[in-house]
């Protein structure tokens, strides 16, 4: 897929979990850049070639639901997933045929100004969310750490908040960790015990990234590291809560709010790691969490690397970074 969207000049929006989020067509940022309607509207093209699952991306999603172009989706296995019935066409073909195919037949050429435009914007995205971050530790650094963690290395990450901070931080990597994730029906139910079978069968190491609550709901497949023998790193972003709902308008309604919806499961991780006889550290910098990844990552025994966020501030930072990108953008 990278080289036939490289050959055909067309920007390659790749969520992380398919691996393609590489070479010289792929965008990173598009999460970011589609909030802002006036790039949004301005990008909206003739043709989209839609290969597996609905993104994880709402603004992608909406976009896409929102174009009047010929949409053309690959569904060999009959799924349809298409929930805002903007899909023209499909096909079960095979889509790494047909990508074989596009880049071996297009005709050699510079890059277009349709893909370069995408790609300028790409980099002007980059360098916004990169001047908000900084170096501080909090949850979307936490997801950026991962990326570099080499493709030897499977991320088994969670869904809510975990698996949208990979998918709107990762850069483009020519060599990326392998992405795994529970999505759709499974949600938060079995993420552990699931990131434990992935360890069974890895070659190389595996890192779990989730956040309290779903630990919390499947707290006791960590009995799988001693019971089998397995070495996983756990990564906890805890944040007391559900953070990916402080982003609703239901955060608003504070008196019902925080029970009902934010469920804070009220885990001292460092007891349940000593419960089950896992090895326990808490970075507090950028620094000490990429250091404590690679001390847990070179262990024969699982470790839970805890790092202790808070939900407002997590949604102010998000924000922030959405308008770091627009007023980029707008500076173009």
């Amino acid at each position: 897929l990278p080289r036939a969207a490289a050959a055909l000049g067309a920007p390659l929006l790749a969520d992380p979990l398919s691996g393609a989020r590489r070479g010289t067509a792929a965008v990173a940022h598009y999460d970011a850049l589609l909030r802002e309607p006036a790039f949004a509207a301005a990008r909206a093209p003739d043709v989209v070639v839609r290969i597996g699952d609905l993104p994880t991306s709402k603004p992608l999603r909406q976009w896409l639901a929102g174009l009047d172009a010929h949409q053309i989706a690959f569904d060999p296995e009959g799924a349809r997933q298409d929930p805002a019935a903007v899909v023209a066409e499909w096909r079960t073909d095979d889509p790494g045929a047909w990508a074989g195919t596009a880049a071996a037949s297009a005709q050699p050429a510079g890059e277009s100004e349709w893909l370069a435009g995408w790609r300028e914007a790409d980099d002007r995205a980059g360098r916004a969310l990169a001047a908000t971050l900084v170096d501080a530790l909090n949850e979307p650094a936490v997801a950026t750490a991962l990326a570099g963690l080499g493709p030897e290395t499977t991320v088994f990450t969670a869904s809510s908040m975990p698996v949208r901070d990979i998918e709107t931080f990762w850069p483009v990597l020519e060599r990326p960790p392998r992405v795994l994730a529970h999505r759709g029906a499974n949600g938060i139910d079995g993420t552990v015990a699931a990131a434990f079978g992935a360890s069974a069968a890895a070659t190389g190491p595996v890192v779990l990234h989730l956040g309290d609550v779903a630990l919390a709901h499947d707290v006791g497949s960590l009995l799988c590291a001693g019971r089998l023998g397995l070495a996983l790193t756990i990564v906890v972003v805890d944040n007391a809560g559900g953070g990916i709902f402080d982003f609703l308008p239901v955060a608003s309604q504070r008196d019902a709010f925080e029970e009902h919806v934010a469920t804070p499961p009220g885990l001292e991780v460092e007891r349940v790691a000593a419960a089950f006889g896992l090895a326990y550290e808490a970075p507090t910098d950028v620094a000490g969490l990429s250091a404590a990844l690679a001390r847990a990552m070179a262990s024969a025994e699982s470790t839970i690397l805890h790092v202790r966020t808070a939900r407002p501030a997590n949604v102010a930072l998000h924000r922030s970074c959405w308008s770091a990108v627009g007023a980029a953008l707008r500076e173009g």
